[in-house]
């Protein structure tokens, strides 16, 4: 196996003991928190309530200017990095989608709130400090309920962070003037739930449209909100990891190739170019300079 650059973070279920699903922390306070360090990947959702400090953080390609008041929502599995323009301080909500999936039995939860796995809007929103200090205060009430955990923590805990994610939703939703406060359309969670699930191995638009029992035109016409197609989605997603796997390990273009399930290289390399009007070989080499 060829080294990879990027490092990593998993969720430590049984930090505190018995298994706890979220975790709330000041940057500040914690000496291992990853500000202007290498880029990394975490394999939780992030909600990142800039207190302090302004810059850029980048999630894959996209630039996510920060300043205080900024909050950042951030799905899991993607690249992460901090260019901080000055010193820089934040609290972080971290959660398994789980952690609130399961109380309300419904495993499209997260998906329904329009931040996290937006592709038409921008993955954060700036609050006027009247409501960004409300917010903070409801953040410490997490930090501090973890702190001092109790047996019945957990059904506070989740109550609070479902406030938050309504709150911050309908905030969201009204800067970014989005029509409907959550999103509804089943069909089209479904196909994000299991795009971010399958892409590596499933490429084509019917490999999806089979498994929700609907046609291809139906599906896009659901999208049509997104502004995208599904085979636009599932193209860019591929992308997204073409191009992590290129700047962040060792592989070679033909490992890269088989990892996401092309049968050979050279339609890899065709697919790239598509995109990027770029080779692979030079992307990397041009990134590496």
């Amino acid at each position: 196996m060829k080294e990879n650059l990027l490092k990593e973070i998993t969720f430590h279920k049984t930090k505190y003991g018995k298994e706890l699903l979220i975790d709330c922390l000041k940057i500040s306070e914690t000496k291992a928190y990853l500000v202007n360090r290498k880029p990394f990947i975490i394999s939780f959702y992030e909600i990142i309530f800039i207190t302090q400090g302004n810059g850029i953080f980048l999630l894959d390609d996209i630039v996510i200017p920060y300043q205080t008041g900024t909050i950042m929502f951030l799905p899991p599995n993607r690249r992460r990095e901090w260019i901080a323009k000055s010193q820089t301080d934040a609290y972080v909500i971290l959660f398994e989608g789980e952690f609130i999936e399961r109380f309300f039995n419904d495993n499209l939860f997260v998906y329904r709130f329009h931040y996290f796995h937006n592709h038409n809007t921008p993955f954060y929103l700036n609050a006027d400090l009247k409501y960004f200090n409300a917010y903070i205060d409801k953040v410490i009430e997490i930090k501090n309920e973890i702190t001092n955990l109790m047996n019945d923590s957990h059904h506070l805990l989740r109550s609070i962070l479902y406030y938050l994610l309504i709150k911050l939703n309908r905030l969201y939703v009204n800067q970014h003037q989005i029509k409907g406060e959550l999103f509804e359309n089943i069909e089209v969670l479904k196909f994000i739930r299991l795009l971010e699930k399958n892409f590596k191995e499933k490429h084509q638009v019917n490999d999806y449209t089979k498994i929700l029992g609907i046609s291809k035109t139906y599906l896009n016409q659901k999208l049509k909100s997104f502004g995208k197609s599904a085979s636009d989605l599932i193209k860019s997603r591929i992308l997204i990891e073409a191009k992590k796997e290129l700047i962040y390990t060792n592989l070679t273009v033909s490992e890269i190739s088989y990892k996401l399930n092309f049968s050979e290289p050279a339609n890899f390399n065709r697919f790239f170019k598509k995109l990027t009007s770029s080779t692979p070989n030079k992307f990397r080499s041009e990134f590496s300079k």
